[in-house]
């Protein structure tokens, strides 16, 4: 095992190189990079820049040398396989101005790996045994290629293997204690995480205000996926009794000022969050859908010990199927069209009476790209959750950026309709 390194914690940010043509081509996304910036925040390291290289050995020693006259630490991922063109390991000793040595105890693990699969040790795989002179290796058990960590000038280069896989698991393992060891060493951090929803971005900017200000304690960022924001706040103090000192009174006014929107502090989706209070006060749900199909029953479908609660569910697409499943009129369908609050009314009860489940909803729209009018333009949603036989109906206008999109953005918008029907009704009470 590596000796802990007592460098000192970057304080100027860290910066992260992913290498490979495959990645420049489009040919795999660069899935290291945006894992390993969550990561960090963890311990406030914040990454300012992101770079992808191809593999070229001038090329990325230049650009490792810049980094680190910028950076306190550099990322490192992929390059550190058996052929030619895996070019990181020189790129790095070029950079720090010393020698790749062999390690003979890697070599001898390199060896013993294949011939446990009972194969011949490829001699191209000594490369993987090359490591900068004066590099601490950094172990990987789930694939030949170990990272390292060498220092250059004021910086420390991490370089770690490109699988996401070994990436993450030699990050996590390795990595990130080692991190956190020299974290400890500054004093200590409390976090709090606020998942939103039905906020943008600059609406949660106006409403912020100096909160996102820098530099300050408590730092606030804000980050937006799946018409989701998540805001998180980091507070430090010499130890850990002074940050949360520092975080409570930031965390108290975020939930005040936010309440309209703060929907959980521990998970981010909203299915997860509607399926546990379901199971937690047993109440069950029954879903009828049109233009979703399926996938408003399908997140549900995801939570653990969802078939506690979760009845059944209709995918009604046709108008014939929206009349002789789940009994909306003719005269209804005729009269207002199947994308109406008169439909998704009659199909929200029409689940409630066959099911006998407490909670409903009914969701249809237009998805596009055709279908579309001025009076119902493509991405209009007709949402309408039912509890105890009280139906509501809500209209929701989804921008057009393609069917997929319009069909996630509303199954998303009816589980969120069906968790504030369920908590107003638990304030209610």
């Amino acid at each position: 095992r590596p000796a802990p390194v007592t460098e000192p914690l970057p304080d100027k940010g860290a910066a992260i190189v992913a290498i490979g043509d495959e990645l420049l081509a489009g040919k795999h996304p660069d899935l290291n990079s945006s894992r390993i910036a969550k990561r960090l925040l963890e311990l406030d390291v914040t990454v300012t820049r992101v770079v992808l290289v191809a593999d070229e050995q001038v090329e990325l020693a230049a650009l490792l040398r810049e980094l680190a006259s910028r950076h306190e630490l550099v990322f490192v991922t992929g390059g550190l396989g058996p052929t030619l063109d895996d070019i990181t390991r020189h790129a790095i000793a070029d950079a720090a101005g010393v020698d790749l040595v062999r390690d003979d105890a890697v070599l001898d693990g390199l060896r013993a790996f294949f011939k446990g699969l009972g194969r011949e040790f490829p001699p191209d795989n000594e490369r993987q045994a090359l490591f900068p002179r004066g590099a601490t290796i950094v172990p990987n058990r789930v694939g030949t290629a170990p990272g390292f960590r060498v220092r250059v000038g004021r910086a420390t280069i991490v370089s770690l293997p490109g699988p996401p896989r070994e990436a993450s698991v030699v990050f996590d393992e390795e990595v990130f204690p080692w991190l956190a060891e020299l974290r400890a060493r500054r004093g200590a951090l409390a976090q709090a995480t606020f998942h939103l929803y039905g906020l943008s971005e600059s609406s949660f900017a106006a409403h912020a205000g100096d909160w996102m200000r820098r530099p300050q304690n408590p730092l606030m960022g804000v980050s937006a996926a799946a018409s989701v924001l998540t805001v998180t706040l980091r507070a430090s103090g010499a130890d850990r009794a002074e940050a949360d000192r520092v975080l409570a009174p930031r965390a108290a006014a975020v939930r005040e000022r936010f309440a309209e929107w703060l929907f959980s502090e521990a998970q981010a989706d909203p299915a997860v969050v509607l399926g546990e209070e379901l199971i937690a006060r047993g109440i069950t749900i029954a879903l009828a859908e049109s233009c979703t199909a399926g996938l408003v029953a399908a997140r549900l479908a995801d939570v653990p010990g969802i078939s506690a609660v979760f009845e059944r569910a209709w995918i009604v697409y046709s108008d014939a199927a929206k009349r002789d499943v789940l009994g909306v009129s003719a005269e209804t369908l005729r009269r207002h069209g199947a994308v109406s609050a008169e439909t998704v009314s009659e199909l929200a009860l029409g689940a409630a009476e066959r099911s006998g489940a407490r909670l409903t909803a009914a969701v249809s729209g237009i998805a596009g790209p055709g279908g579309g009018s001025v009076a119902k333009p493509v991405g209009l949603v007709w949402i309408a959750p039912c509890l105890d036989g009280v139906v509501e109906t809500l209209e929701r206008r989804l921008p057009d950026r393609g069917r997929a999109e319009v069909r996630r953005l509303a199954a998303q918008a009816a589980l969120f309709a069906l968790l504030q029907r369920l908590r107003r009704a638990a304030e209610a009470v």
